[in-house]
């Protein structure tokens, strides 16, 4: 294989110019170590992408040429679905669903971020 970094890294690289990170947190308002979480795990959604194409990647260039392809299919979760975070509230999310939450999981993670977001008084 000819790859030096990890396949999620190319189509990241790419997609992050269209993120909408926030100045502060969506939880707690927090100004400070910001971080942009995809309910939609980024290297979730590839893997199951390639899978369900029954694509194998062997090349940087292979990515390349499918990453434009898999992003635009993937708007929705890649560019809306995803919350800014302030370092503490993204380790704590990640401490409850996992390092890689699977997909399934989406919409539990964004209820839980809506609830803190509701306790810190933030609506």
């Amino acid at each position: 294989m000819n790859l030096k970094r990890d396949l999620v890294k190319y189509v990241r690289d790419k997609a992050k110019s269209g993120y909408k990170k926030e100045t502060q947190c969506y939880i707690c308002g927090d100004t400070d170590k910001l971080e942009f979480h995809h309910y939609y795990g980024m290297t979730e959604l590839l893997e199951t992408w390639l899978k369900a194409h029954k694509i194998t990647i062997n090349s940087a260039d292979e990515i390349m040429n499918v990453r434009e392809t898999f992003i635009a299919e993937h708007i929705n979760e890649i560019y809306q679905e995803a919350a800014t975070l302030c370092k503490p509230h993204h380790v704590r999310l990640h401490s409850i669903y996992g390092k890689r939450p699977k997909l399934v999981t989406a919409p539990k993670q964004k209820r839980w971020v809506d609830k803190q977001r509701i306790k810190n008084g933030m609506v």
